[in-house]
């Protein structure tokens, strides 16, 4: 899943999703197709598509 940066509505969506997850965002790479995090106050990168992944399977078990 190739994710393009479509600006400041994309980061608000992975924004919204990292708050649901307990997390807060930090950014997005769209080159390297990462998202940076921050998690009990350390900071985490993830791929974008495994964090989408993830918001996803937590998001269906609610």
């Amino acid at each position: 899943m190739k994710f393009q940066d479509l600006g400041r509505g994309a980061r608000i969506e992975l924004a919204k999703m990292a708050k649901n997850l307990g997390m807060k965002f930090i950014g997005y790479n769209p080159a390297s197709q990462q998202v940076s995090l921050e998690f009990k106050g350390k900071g985490v990168t993830y791929p974008v598509d495994e964090f989408v992944a993830e918001y996803q399977k937590i998001t269906r078990m609610a």
